[in-house]
């Protein structure tokens, strides 16, 4: 074999090897450190507000606790989305809280920054959500008998995540989860967001109108290339094991909407018709329709565009929330 030849061959081996290394899904794991005890529970929460005490973060940024002052019956762990932060979900948690619910909201790391264009939230990972997700999940162990998990967005592919490989969980409502992109190519989106999460981070605007001006204003006006990848990566994770990987938590809702322009709503119905499958009478799913114009985050009541009017009453339900103890 002539010299030519030979160079033609070993491009050729690593660019296979390349791609087989960019195609691969990350691992990812959790290991699972539950607080059975309630002032254990407490105590491990004190060490999370003390951590973050000597962050850099807006009033509204840190992590969120509020029990019944003992274990109660239920407990829910609230997931914020990706450039969001605590604060999107505490109105819901205090409506869950009035119904003799307890509940934790964990901060994701790089959450929360009092400077909203600070250069690293975007660095956010997919394991930094299942380390969200892990973390209210371990602490919520000690704070009521059943658990009930909620994600929104990409925080949302955590959850599924830990609905198919953690104990103990009773239900998990997923809100606009973000397994893909709206109107794009499962296939594109999936080989983009490879190379993506491991290419150096830009960052675009929400509104490329308002740009800083966005509300709230504790929610980060932009966000990162490799932070939206990486969620992309997990949830190749989760679909990955769909057949695999039986779910362990007691019931999974998913909750979308027609006007839902950031997720891929056709590939969620997808997903959830082969948990369906696999896992017969524990997934159901529900979209609303397109005329009430509900938008991708639901959740935030601090948002122009919020419906929670319409869509807290539809949470509650699929949480089997009775709303007459919330005074809704």
């Amino acid at each position: 074999m002539n010299f030519a030849r030979l160079l033609v061959l070993v491009l050729l081996c690593a660019t296979m090897g390349l791609s087989i290394w960019l195609w691969r899904v990350p691992d990812f794991v959790s290991m699972p450190e539950p607080e059975e005890d309630y002032q254990k529970a407490i105590e491990r929460f004190g060490t999370i507000e003390k951590a973050e005490s000597a962050l850099p973060l807006c009033p509204e940024g840190h992590s969120r606790l509020l029990t019944q002052g003992h274990k109660a019956e239920r407990v829910f762990v609230l997931l914020h989305g990706l450039t969001n932060c605590p604060e999107q979900f505490i109105p819901l948690a205090r409506i869950l809280y009035a119904s003799g619910a307890s509940f934790i909201v964990p901060r994701a790391r790089y959450a929360g920054f009092a400077d909203r264009m600070n250069a690293v939230q975007g660095l956010q990972s997919g394991q930094d959500l299942l380390d969200q997700a892990a973390i209210g999940l371990d602490i919520a162990s000690g704070l009521g008998d059943h658990i009930s998990l909620v994600g929104l967005s990409g925080s949302a592919v955590a959850a599924a995540w830990m609905a198919q490989n953690r104990d103990g969980i009773e239900s998990v409502v997923l809100v606009s989860p973000f397994f893909g992109v709206h109107g794009q190519p499962v296939a594109l989106i999936d080989g983009i967001s490879t190379v993506l999460a491991r290419a150096p981070n830009l960052y675009f605007w929400w509104n490329a109108k308002e740009k800083e001006a966005i509300a709230p204003s504790y929610q980060y006006p932009r966000f990162g290339t490799r932070c939206i990848a990486d969620t992309i990566e997990l949830s190749r994770d989760v679909r990955e094991h769909l057949a695999s990987h039986r779910l362990r938590a007691s019931r999974v809702a998913i909750l979308t909407s027609a006007c839902d322009q950031a997720a891929n709503s056709e590939q969620t119905n997808q997903l959830a018709a082969q948990w369906e499958k696999n896992n017969s009478g524990r997934v159901s799913v529900y979209e609303f329709p397109k005329a009430l114009g509900i938008p991708h985050d639901m959740i935030d009541p601090n948002k122009t565009y919020a419906k929670t009017q319409i869509t807290y009453p539809k949470v509650l339900e699929l949480l089997r929330v009775n709303p007459t103890r919330t005074g809704l």
